[in-house]
């Protein structure tokens, strides 16, 4: 027995399938981002300390300028990146809604179906009976003639 809104069925498993794949993406761009945050955090700190240790000896100018600029450089990029991840988390929040919602239009078709299959066995199953009703009320007539 065939399904009626099979194709339709099958192109929602599809686009649910295809919205997995997608939040995947975005989950595993989300973790990159991250995981680039914390590599920034980590060479940060590891440079503060370097800095730490190298100011209880002498320091030129120089050097102590290319800190200042690289501590710049180092809080802009990380406001940068908490927007990155900011903006990521977002969209990967849209992408889940998109899922959920592509879930249960594919779990509404499959409702339908499973209803449709057992409204067809009870049919089948009355027509069975029926059948079996009948055979047997002419196998009492006959015996009875």
């Amino acid at each position: 027995m065939t399904y009626r809104f099979e194709t339709l069925l099958r192109l929602r498993k599809n686009a649910e399938t295809l919205e997995q794949r997608a939040l995947a993406e975005m989950q595993n761009h989300h973790y990159a981002r991250q995981h680039e945050f914390q590599n920034l955090k980590t060479s940060g700190e590891k440079n503060r300390e370097d800095l730490q240790t190298r100011l209880q000896q002498s320091l030129s100018g120089k050097i102590l300028g290319l800190y200042d600029r690289y501590f710049q450089s180092m809080g802009i990029r990380t406001v940068i990146q908490e927007h990155l991840i900011t903006r990521s988390s977002q969209k990967m929040e849209a992408q889940r809604t998109q899922l959920v919602e592509a879930m249960k239009k594919r779990r509404v078709l499959e409702i339908l179906k499973d209803r449709e299959l057992l409204n067809a066995r009870r049919k089948m199953i009355k027509q069975e009976i029926a059948f079996q009703d009948e055979v047997s009320s002419t196998r009492w007539q006959m015996r009875n003639l």
